[in-house]
């Protein structure tokens, strides 16, 4: 009986402690625009509340350039999920952003459990710490990462529960989830590591097997479910096709980087797992403290060496200390007797041991495998693992929990200080699409004021009244404006200059935050960067004579996407 209530007032407290930790989440992002590739997830989610039966049916105009929805990659479970709240609240983000707070609690929730089954009574510390960390919570918005670790990490848990009690009923249900999460966003690849891991150390083949093809019926099913609504093809398949070739150094620097910073709060605990001196800890979180500074200090610019420059040094330096203690983490996992005192004599703890050990690098492998380019979000599931593994080694530490708490305050208010800058950039293209609507009407109230741009610009644009200039569908009559969205000025629209548009304004969204998120935590090799500068820059022009559908000359790229600041 008091079993079964300890039972329950556990079972409580994850349903609580996720569900503040969920709200605070939502909360922190309910008043951001959609900022990066989520405005494409919105399109989707926008078409699926339309047409739900076929989902892939339209075309998507993404950077002003029309492409049929079927050649983006984004798979439909999270689009069907945003869809009802899209149909109930077309005009509110903040409400969208409620309406799919479960999301954002299953994710906390399955964290949550599956911490207390590694990390004991540090979890809830943990899920705070990784859930509001500077890796998760700037990339919430509504991309895809959260709700497809949500999925995963929920059958995860489950598939615990399939080779703890042998089930096959949970083994059937972890599979389903897998699926899911697959259909989630396709990089779910990643639990693929996890799950075989559990079941080949834990020994349990049978349930193993049918997880595994549960997972792949559930996504084979809904494959076939878009094909049958498609008219044929695999869309999968079709997005797999146009993958483009990985530049391996430019991904293996954006590990090491994204690592090297995002993992810092899962150093310092690891640090005192390992039994450190304080003093050691002490200079490894003011090792980090000071880089960040020097990185705002010291933005890159474009005669700068980039090999010496201070802010190089700084990531250079942060890097190294994290892999350097991580490596000794898992050398410690996998050697315990090398260390002075051995880890307590239990039943399970060398399974665990390896478990974790191999958890971590089949996640490292399966970044590199499904990483077209770095990004904070592609090494979100190594971070995991090393949270795992050093909580793990840390729960064995009797006089750790004041410890913990710290570096999760630490972590928090480092995530909170990370989601601050990319409501700042959400906002300055918010800003910008206000004031050249503004513009437009003072001195052009006639005239059809079109835009073009990407992100956040792209989202907040229409919303402001502007229409979007697209290739190969949009003319312009004498006098027509043209609104050029542009990231700190280096972002370029679809079509080459062209003397019959003139410059007559120029917007510039400045302020004094002295750091940025967007070339880096979404698309780049380091987590963010110091700003300089304006942060958006608006440029409108004014067509002196009728520019007929296709006059102007495009640019054959990929899309005027954000640049690399690396490149720069």
């Amino acid at each position: 009986m008091f079993a079964t209530q300890q039972k329950k007032n556990a079972n409580l407290h994850i349903v609580l402690a996720a569900l503040l930790a969920a709200l605070a989440m939502t909360l922190l992002n309910a008043f951001e625009p959609p900022t990066v590739d989520d405005v494409a997830h919105y399109y989707y989610a926008r078409h699926f509340a339309e047409d739900p039966l076929h989902p892939y049916e339209f075309e998507i105009e993404w950077h002003q350039r029309p492409i049929e929805a079927w050649n983006v990659m984004v798979p439909p479970v999270y689009a069907y999920c945003w869809a009802p709240a899209i149909a109930w609240f077309p005009d509110s983000v903040v409400a969208q952003r409620f309406c799919l707070l479960p999301v954002t609690w299953l994710f906390c929730a399955s964290l949550l459990a599956l911490l207390r089954r590694y990390t004991g009574r540090h979890a809830t510390a943990l899920m705070w710490l990784f859930a509001l960390g500077p890796a998760v919570l700037p990339g919430l918005n509504n991309m895809l990462e959260v709700p497809m670790l949500a999925v995963g990490l929920a059958a995860l848990l489950v598939f615990h529960r399939a080779v703890e009690r042998s089930s096959l009923g949970a083994a059937i249900g972890s599979g389903v989830l897998l699926g899911l999460a697959f259909q989630t966003k396709y990089s779910a690849f990643a639990f693929l590591g996890p799950f075989v891991l559990l079941g080949v150390l834990r020994r349990r083949p049978r349930e193993l097997a049918l997880s595994l093809l549960l997972a792949a019926v559930v996504a084979l099913g809904i494959e076939g479910l878009l094909s049958l609504s498609h008219g044929g093809g695999s869309y999968f398949l079709n997005r797999l096709s146009q993958a483009t070739p990985r530049d391996w150094p430019h991904v293996l620097i954006g590990m090491f980087l994204q690592v090297g910073v995002l993992g810092m709060p899962t150093t310092l605990l690891a640090l005192r797992a390992l039994r450190s001196p304080r003093w050691l800890i002490g200079a490894a979180a003011g090792l980090y403290l000071t880089g960040h500074v020097v990185i705002m200090a010291f933005p890159p610019t474009a005669s700068s060496s980039r090999l010496f420059a201070p802010d190089a040094l700084a990531y250079l330096v942060m890097s190294l200390c994290t892999w350097v203690t991580t490596f000794a983490l898992f050398g410690r996992l996998l050697l315990p007797e090398l260390g002075r005192l051995r880890l307590p004599p239990a039943s399970g703890h060398r399974p665990t041991r390896w478990l974790l050990c191999a958890w971590f690098c089949s996640e490292i492998a399966a970044s590199l495998v499904i990483s077209p380019f770095p990004a904070a979000r592609r090494v979100l599931t190594i971070l995991l693992a090393m949270a795992f593994a050093a909580g793990w080694l840390l729960a064995h530490r009797r006089d750790s929990g004041r410890f913990v708490r710290n570096v999760t305050i630490l972590s928090v208010l480092l995530g909170i200080g990370y989601q601050a800058v990319d409501f700042v950039e959400g906002r300055a293209a918010e800003q910008a699409a206000e004031q050249a609507v503004a513009y437009a009407r003072s001195t052009a109230p006639k005239a059809k004021v079109y835009f073009t741009g990407g992100w956040a610009f792209e989202f907040c644009a229409p919303r402001a009244g502007l229409k979007p200039f697209l290739k190969g569908r949009t003319a312009l009559d004498e006098g027509d404006l043209v609104v050029v969205g542009s990231i700190d000025g280096i972002e370029v629209p679809w079509f080459a200059e062209d003397p019959r548009l003139v410059q007559v304004h120029e917007i510039d969204i400045t302020d004094h935050v002295p750091a940025s998120l967007l070339f880096h935590h979404y698309c780049g090799r380091r987590p963010f960067d110091g700003q300089r500068g304006p942060r958006y820059i608006a440029r409108i022009l004014r067509a002196t004579t009728a520019l007929p559908v296709g006059s102007l000359h495009s640019i054959e790229d990929e899309g005027p996407q954000p640049m690399r600041r690396e490149s720069h």
